[in-house]
């Protein structure tokens, strides 16, 4: 019987992973096979399912409000971008939220529980600089706020939290039949925005 082991140069034996792939270099081509991921988007809601509401301009100041993305039952699933939309019916400063005469008293919370704690705390905006400074993207005071979002004559803005830079390479992970979730919790008076959600995007690793 002859048995072949793969070892670098070193004679140290080479893994092989459950995939069949060797951990080496990119190749500069996909593999062949059957793809193995699907893309995911979907809304934060009050179920975690797409026919629950995604509106969080609400006021949770008495009762906390949440919205989130569930595990999958059968795939694991991995979230890489947040998108947060605002909008509001007057022009607005940055040390506010939304139009609102002055900023939030607790915070927006938008965090994770996974398998080893309660909740990991990504962000807790409370006013919209916040929002503006978890995207990353440098702003001033005329740049960041734009119009015609829930009406023709509205202001407000959006802003993607990059998650997979967050923590890469894959962003949050979700795994499947677990009850894991990314959540945003809506803790005070929201009600100043006329419109505002959040939509994941992601993939889900098949099988």
């Amino acid at each position: 019987m002859i048995k072949i082991v793969l070892a670098n140069s070193s004679g140290v034996p080479i893994d092989v992973s459950g995939d069949n792939c060797l951990s080496v270099v990119d190749c500069g081509a996909p593999p062949l096979g059957a793809q193995k991921t699907m893309v995911f988007s979907q809304k934060l809601t009050t179920t975690g399912l797409t026919s629950g509401s995604d509106d969080m301009g609400i006021d949770g100041s008495v009762a906390p409000v949440d919205f989130h993305i569930p595990a999958s039952e059968d795939d694991d699933r991995y979230i890489t971008r947040l998108s947060f939309i605002i909008g509001y019916g007057s022009s607005s400063d940055l040390f506010v939220f939304a139009d609102a005469a002055a900023a939030l008293t607790n915070g927006v919370r938008v965090y994770y529980i996974n398998s080893y704690s309660d909740g990991v705390t990504i962000m807790n905006p409370k006013a919209n600089y916040s929002f503006m400074r978890a995207s990353g993207i440098p702003v001033t005071n005329t740049n960041w706020e734009t119009r015609g979002f829930a009406a023709a004559g509205d202001y407000g803005f959006f802003i993607n939290i990059d998650l997979s830079q967050i923590m890469p390479p894959y962003g949050i992970k979700l795994d499947k039949g677990t009850k894991q979730k990314l959540c945003v919790t809506i803790r005070d008076n929201c009600s100043d925005a006329d419109l505002f959600n959040c939509q994941a995007f992601g993939f889900e690793r098949l099988g």
